[in-house]
């Protein structure tokens, strides 16, 4: 595209939207100042703001934080194919380390949250650093981001233009730009609003106690455009001031996903329309209004009640120099004007202005606000039945936070996928661990891990206890995901101090009477532990048992005797736990050893006719059995 039409076009696309830049600068002053009054009753009357957008807008902040840091990954990893298990976590947990420990993304994303509530949309950019080698992500002034009016999303606008401004030793720093001193003397000029750039920055400066001067500053427009030919993403880098002048050659997207890395955080989905979603400001605007009036009239009434006004029958000399004091004597024939109540309550019509605000944005307040307007006191049912219905539109707005959050994960997978595949290794609950190279090779639809429950923790874990004790003990749900849900609902940390995998549990369990079974080979006995998995212990024992029968070796006296004395112990310590199990099982191994002995002494006794031999008593009743017998299988054991 010629570079004066794509110029022209920018230009025409902020002129379209300048009214909204307008509203975006007054929603601003009144968030940060107040609206104040154009003219006051008299000169030392009040001009009070009451913070209704701002503490609404605080308020919801660490609801839209927790979507991303509430829980113990960022995001879920599911196969797109027949995934091994271990793959998919394994990818899920070195994505989240490099998300969480090698980028700013928690840094930038308060401030994208910010602009959400405030503008209506937030703007992320997530690109790759090659020095730093990391995912780099940067919160865009929505003020500075600027698409057709007819955009209907990112995905298909004809164009975004990023407006940035330096100052001069910023430019030099940045090496990707042109360096050419005569190229940097022509771009270097005073800024206007027909940049773009200036938007807030004035009043942000005025707020914050600064001065900002526009002179001398540099001011880059960055527009990605589809290529007419190919309809590719290509990205001009120009200053408005010299559109002829390249300050970076025009370039296709350097990203294997080949869309402009830009992510859209929409407060809300009205109409279709990247600029129809609205702040938290503009929702509120006529409610702070009103309460800014309510509360400096209620101000000035409290003035006037304070300091009356005074009347006289006949005239005093020099009646302005008289000032009236605590406790003074008046003047003959000076009399205090009496005042009227007020025919309204201002505390009450506030509290009614503000409950009105606080269900527009569902942001109930069981606090100071509900005690003035309803003195008795709520019950705890009221006040879950209310959060319940507050919670189904939090839900919304937390579902279409997720919706940009996917859009973000999976466009910085495919940023690491194409440039940080070699590092495998990273961190996981404080242990170093690496990622085996397949699974950075495979296809995941990608999913954030925040839900709506996520904003409150003590209610999520509450909400997880309650499953556990719902469904313990269910056949149709997985138990160890279920106690695994709990850990996480509490501190996500416990998960890999604490929990561990039933099958890994019970190889530990195995391994353990294995080595038990070496101890009572020995002829000392081995020590049962209340922690020990009762019915793991007696199926390793009974499958050694198995074993040397089927090798034709039975147990020899003092082994089988230990054998039987240790799973005696077990049987004791399960009953103790689960008395219908632990009898069932008792039942089985009685009649397994009574049947091997049977079976052993009419062996023995067959061999000691064929010898004219007698066989002693002792060795008769050892637990050995013959290869062709099988052990019965206890109920539970696997």
């Amino acid at each position: 595209m010629h570079r004066e039409r794509l110029s022209a076009n920018v230009l025409q696309d902020l002129e379209d939207r300048s009214l909204w830049d307008t509203r975006q600068r007054m929603f601003y002053e009144m968030r940060h100042h107040g609206l104040r009054r154009k003219s006051k009753p008299w000169p030392t009357a009040s001009d009070a703001h009451f913070p209704l957008s701002d503490s609404i807008i605080e308020k919801l902040k660490p609801h839209y934080f927790q979507q991303l840091f509430a829980t113990d990954l960022i995001a879920s990893f599911i196969p797109n194919g027949p995934q091994v298990a271990e793959l998919t976590s394994a990818a899920a947990q070195w994505f989240d380390h490099r998300v969480k420990q090698r980028s700013n993304l928690e840094t930038e994303v308060l401030s994208v949250i910010d602009s959400t509530l405030v503008s209506g949309t937030g703007i992320l950019k997530v690109i790759w650093n090659h020095s730093k080698k990391q995912l780099d992500y940067y919160a865009v002034d929505p003020q500075h981001f600027v698409v057709p009016p007819y955009t209907r999303d990112l995905e298909s606008a004809d164009r975004i233009t990023q407006i940035s401004t330096y100052s001069v030793e910023a430019y030099r720093r940045n090496k990707t730009l042109n360096q050419d001193p005569e190229v940097l003397e022509q771009i270097i000029g005073a800024l206007d609003e027909d940049t773009g750039d200036l938007g807030t920055r004035e009043i942000k400066y005025e707020r914050e106690g600064l001065t900002f001067d526009a002179k001398g500053k540099i001011i880059v427009w960055e527009v990605y455009y589809r290529c007419e030919e190919s309809g590719e993403w290509r990205i001009c880098t120009f200053s408005p001031t010299q559109p002829d002048l390249d300050l970076r050659p025009v370039m296709k997207i350097p990203y294997n996903h080949g869309k402009p890395p830009f992510v859209a955080f929409p407060y809300e989905v009205k109409d279709p329309g990247y600029y129809s979603s609205r702040g938290v400001v503009e929702q509120v605007a006529v409610f702070e209004s009103e309460l800014c009036k309510l509360l400096n009239s209620k101000n000035d009434c409290m003035t006037m009640y304070n300091r009356p006004l005074y009347r006289t029958a006949r005239e005093i000399p020099n009646a302005g120099n008289l000032r009236i004091t605590p406790g003074q004597i008046l003047p003959y024939d000076i009399q205090p004007v009496p005042q009227q109540a007020p025919p309204i309550s201002f505390d009450t019509q506030m509290n009614l202005m503000r409950e009105i605000a606080q269900q527009r944005i569902s942001t109930p307040d069981f606090g100071l606000n509900q005690t003035l307007a309803y003195p008795e006191r709520r019950t705890a049912t009221e006040v879950q039945a209310v959060s319940s219905l507050y919670e189904q539109s939090t839900d919304l707005r937390m579902r279409i936070f997720r919706i940009g959050l996917g859009k973000l994960y999976r466009m910085s997978w495919s940023l690491l996928q194409q440039y940080d595949k070699t590092d495998l290794n990273y961190w996981y609950l404080d242990t170093a661990e690496q990622i085996p190279q397949a699974a950075l090779g495979q296809n995941y639809a990608i999913m954030p891990s925040g839900s709506a429950d996520g904003v409150n923790k003590q209610f999520l874990f509450q909400k997880a206890a309650m499953r556990l004790e719902m469904f313990n003990g269910d056949a149709f749900i997985n138990q160890a995901q279920l106690r695994k849900s709990v850990l996480e609902a509490d501190d996500a940390t416990l998960v890999k101090r604490l929990f561990q995998e039933p099958d890994i549990a019970a190889s530990g369990q195995a391994e353990d009477q294995a080595d038990e079974i070496t101890i009572l080979r020995l002829g000392f006995p081995a020590v049962v532990k209340p922690a020990d998995d009762d019915l793991v212990h007696i199926e390793t024992v009974m499958k050694y048992i198995e074993m040397r029968a089927g090798e034709g070796a039975a147990p020899q006296p003092v082994e089988g005797q230990m054998l039987q004395q240790h799973l005696a112990q077990h049987v004791t310590q399960l009953k103790e736990k689960d008395p219908k199990a632990g009898s069932a099982i008792e039942k089985d191994l009685n009649a397994f050893f009574e049947q091997a002995a049977q079976a052993a002494q009419q062996a023995a006794q067959q061999a000691a006719q064929s010898n004219g031999e007698e066989i002693p008593t002792e060795m008769a009743n050892a637990p050995g059995v013959q290869p062709e017998q099988r052990i019965p299988q206890p109920p539970g054991m696997v």
